[in-house]
């Protein structure tokens, strides 16, 4: 009995570490880049820029919960790209995307949005915090 909870209560401590290193790993880079989700502010913003400027496809780099490519794609039907570092927030991206309805249109990548290739997109969305 003593074996399967040292055994068990190890597997929770992975578990935790699994989950939060992403999330406070970027806090230790270079560049330090919180995750900060978008409002209902600025995704209408930044649905009615594309929509003046014609965007056709859209790359959003350090796309964090992947709302902006999720909510642009369903607004405007446009084809959005996600770059995030954080594994976890590309899974719940895609499955996001998937439950939306636009998994075709938004897709997402786990990458450095510093190593993002952004030849073949028509806009950058960049969000960033003031510190």
């Amino acid at each position: 009995m003593g074996v399967s909870v040292v055994v068990l209560g190890g597997l929770g401590v992975a578990a935790l570490h699994a989950i939060a290193v992403p999330f406070l790993l970027p806090a230790l880079r270079k560049h330090c880049l919180p995750y900060v989700a978008a409002n209902g502010e600025q995704l209408a913003l930044l649905a009615a820029a594309c929509e003046r400027r014609g965007v056709k496809r859209l790359v959003d780099l350090g796309s964090g919960d992947g709302v902006v490519c999720v909510e642009l794609s369903k607004r405007l039907g446009i084809e959005t790209v996600g770059h995030e570092l954080n594994p976890w927030l590309v899974w719940y991206s895609k499955l996001s995307a998937r439950v939306n309805g636009v998994s075709h249109l938004a897709t997402f990548h786990r990458g450095d949005l510093f190593k993002t290739d952004i030849r073949d997109c028509d806009a950058v969305a960049l969000f960033v915090v003031p510190a």
